[in-house]
């Protein structure tokens, strides 16, 4: 159900979900049909448009806002640039799905340049490693696969038994935020400085060598000499183009391609080799994600003939025009996360019991990047935020996905305050002991709620846990409370058995059981409730004596997704505490989508 209370804190017309339509739906003959040019390099004109998928990005903190000149140079160079999550996650769900791809079963290996900025938690090798595991790096300066045959060779006997290869590599370009492809602020430094190095520097070389004069190895500075050699027959042509730099990137590029098909083979055994191969652009940190413009994305298999999938990041409902398109902002949120495999298709089963019983449901990394980007206009940072949270210890909710996890990855150190169901059993004790370790001038940061399973079918209060054949119950302890108290537990205080929090569970839910069992669904209206509980819980045990810092409350109700698809999180409280202030209430900010800009 959904009162008039739930309808103001959840604005209908941004996130009620409309009834879906053949143009959400992908089938297997428009992935066929997506024709491979529709994504390839376009001529200028991107980045004069905003698409839903634009939106999307920015509202989640991963890409430059539209019409800002870090947006107006990353889409009028290299139009189609995605975030490297994106990336990693389409070319992810194809292989998986498609081709049988694990991630057990699977050798990764990269090619790009070792600038550390190319190793940055948020770059393409490395959110590829974190999933696959292990990666050998075959890269040298510019991204240049100097291993050679001899590298790839090693490299590819380490591979399992019938397992499979994934090979992604590029060169890399900086583009500052105000526009200037080829430049980059490192972090500490107080003037930029050019990204990828190596090749502006062999471009500009080139440029002030004799037209005749030839470049020779130099045994000293190889991967510098054979970059030079590459570039000096383009060098006239690109220094008439518009952008020298952007159009070097390009240059590098066919380099790193050439050499990396000249060095892979196919004879290692019966398994595939996926190349993926693009341009890396490092964009101003932390305000956005590194980007990546995928040129190649192809599967081999000995004795077959290569099959490309760039039509894999070509979707044309979230990829309009919005100026000339704007009903595609309706449904642009829940479209773009299906298609990046955070959230299940909008006409699935598990997606529509979600959204109607949690409406406004958002992926759990979605709700984690909004509140970190709302909080740092408040001066919150990783140095100066201290976490608490009060979810359950069920394992599930310990997932990469899960809200409390991603927090911690972010944020550091962390105080679990939840028990069974969510409820901060740590109680005024344990809230007094975590507040007295917050930095000077600090801030509290407490996470909380209940959570529920939803599975495959569309079963609210069910999950498949890694391992077992059946289904079992999510919130286990709250479902278990709620079925006691319907048939007939009491509260015996002469009872000599220990399950402190599991009766507290029980004494919270029995008022209310008769009219949860009258509801549509049960057992999401006992999670509606048990939020109610786990959200009591922690007022009664913060406060904001702890020094003249925020705290800040981030309530609602996590749900635990089947496997392959994010843990999302329906947010009902955000909000900021302050002694002697009036309390500010963030919500709105959170969710809102349409009028950010």
């Amino acid at each position: 159900e959904e009162t008039a209370q739930d309808h103001e804190q959840v604005p209908e017309q941004d996130f009620k979900c409309k009834p879906a339509g053949r143009e959400l739906e992908e089938t297997a003959q428009d992935h066929e049909q997506l024709p491979e040019q529709d994504f390839k390099c376009k001529q200028a004109g991107r980045e004069l448009e905003e698409t839903a998928q634009d939106h999307v990005f920015t509202w989640l903190g991963q890409s430059p806002v539209y019409k800002s000149l870090c947006f107006t140079a990353v889409h009028k160079h290299f139009p189609n640039a995605l975030p490297a999550s994106v990336v990693h996650e389409r070319t992810r769900m194809v292989l998986e799905q498609e081709f049988g791809f694990r991630p057990e079963t699977t050798l990764l290996g990269s090619s790009f340049c070792p600038d550390e900025i190319n190793n940055q938690l948020q770059d393409l090798a490395t959110v590829m490693r974190n999933y696959y595991g292990k990666i050998y790096p075959m890269g040298g300066i510019g991204g240049v696969p100097y291993v050679g045959e001899t590298g790839f060779r090693a490299f590819s006997s380490h591979v399992g038994d019938d397992g499979d290869i994934i090979v992604v590599f590029g060169p890399h370009v900086g583009v500052s935020i105000d526009g200037k492809v080829g430049d980059y602020q490192r972090e500490g430094q107080g003037k930029v400085s050019t990204a990828c190095g190596a090749v502006i520097g062999a471009y500009k070389a080139c440029l002030c060598n004799d037209e005749d004069c030839s470049i020779e190895i130099n045994e000293k500075d190889m991967q510098m000499s054979e970059i030079m050699q590459e570039f000096a027959p383009h060098v006239k042509k690109l220094e008439s183009a518009e952008d020298p730099i952007a159009e070097s990137s390009y240059v590098a590029y066919e380099m790193v391609k050439d050499r990396m098909l000249r060095i892979v083979n196919t004879t290692f055994g019966s398994g595939r080799l996926v190349l993926i191969g693009g341009i890396q652009l490092n964009l101003p940190f932390p305000d956005t994600d590194d980007h990546f413009l995928p040129l190649m994305f192809e599967v081999r298999q000995e004795g077959r003939e290569p099959i490309s999938l760039m039509d894999c990041f070509v979707n044309p409902s979230i990829q309009q025009n919005l100026a000339f398109c704007p009903w595609s902002t309706v449904t642009a949120q829940r479209e773009v996360f299906a298609w990046m495999n955070w959230s299940p298709p909008a006409a699935s089963p598990l997606n529509k019991t979600m959204h109607k019983f949690f409406p406004g449901a958002l992926p759990g990394e979605a709700v984690h990047r909004r509140v970190v980007t709302i909080l740092s206009e408040y001066g919150f940072g990783p140095s100066n935020v201290l976490l608490g949270t009060s979810f359950c210890p069920d394992e599930i909710n310990n997932t990469p996905t899960s809200m409390g996890v991603l927090m911690q990855d972010y944020w550091g150190e962390v105080f679990p305050m939840g028990g069974i169901s969510g409820v901060a059993f740590t109680g005024v004790t344990g809230f007094a002991a975590f507040s007295g370790h917050v930095a000077d001038d600090g801030h509290i940061l407490v996470a909380f709620g209940p959570h529920v399973g939803i599975s495959e079918e569309g079963e609210v209060g069910k999950i498949r846990r890694s391992g077992q054949a059946g289904l079992s119950d999510a919130c286990g302890e709250v479902i278990g409370a709620y079925n006691a108290c319907l048939t007939g537990w009491k509260d015996d205080k002469g009872d000599s058995s220990y399950d402190l929090e599991m009766d507290f569970c029980k004494r919270a839910i029995a008022p209310h059981a008769a009219a949860i069992q009258r509801a549509e669904n049960p057992v999401a209206a006992l999670t509606h409730q048990a939020y109610h509980t786990v959200q009591r819980s922690v007022d009664a045990s913060v406060n904001t004596d702890f020094g003249n810092g925020y705290l800040c409350l981030v309530g609602g109700i996590q749900i635990n997704m089947p496997c392959g698809y994010a843990d999302h999180f329906y947010p009902m409280r955000f909000e900021l505490q302050r002694e002697g202030q009036r309390t500010l209430n963030l919500l709105t900010n959170l969710l809102e989508f349409r009028e950010i800009f």
